[in-house]
């Protein structure tokens, strides 16, 4: 068994609350039976918070650092292992979005996949995570 030196993932309560929230929705298109449409729009929506609070808790951790360097990257559908040479580079990304900034952790693999992180993917701040990542020896660029 490998022994993880960090990980990163969304909080826990966050997905919690996700989960809680879908219940919540739920419950209220269970009681406007009476208005169709209102039903179908909140049970709609109760399955797309439910299911989103469950996938980000089904994830965590969603990217660990092991020893070797080892970066191990959660998905839905397994576990990706990366070592030091399948990883081309790491960076991060600056981007505004209607006067408010944010950064993006992008990693990129040989075979043109990139794979992209934000703060909440992470439940940290994307340029400390590049830190730690450059620090276990992973070739890091600033954009």
């Amino acid at each position: 068994m490998r022994t993880v030196q960090k990980e990163w993932s969304s909080p826990v309560a966050a997905g919690v609350a996700l989960i809680v929230g879908g219940v919540a929705l739920a419950a209220a298109a269970a009681a406007s039976y009476t208005d169709p449409a209102a039903t179908v729009f909140l049970g709609v929506a109760a399955l797309g918070v439910f299911a989103a609070g469950v996938v980000m808790l089904v994830r965590r951790p969603r990217l660990a650092l092991s020893p070797g360097p080892t970066l191990t990257v959660r998905t839905l559908t397994g576990r990706i292992e990366l070592t030091l040479d399948d990883v081309e580079r790491v960076s991060t990304l600056r981007t505004r979005r209607l006067a408010a900034h944010s950064r993006q952790l992008m990693i990129d693999l040989p075979d043109d996949r990139l794979l992209i992180f934000g703060r909440w993917d992470l439940g940290a701040d994307p340029r400390a995570v590049a830190d730690d990542l450059a620090e276990a020896g992973f070739r890091v660029d600033e954009r």
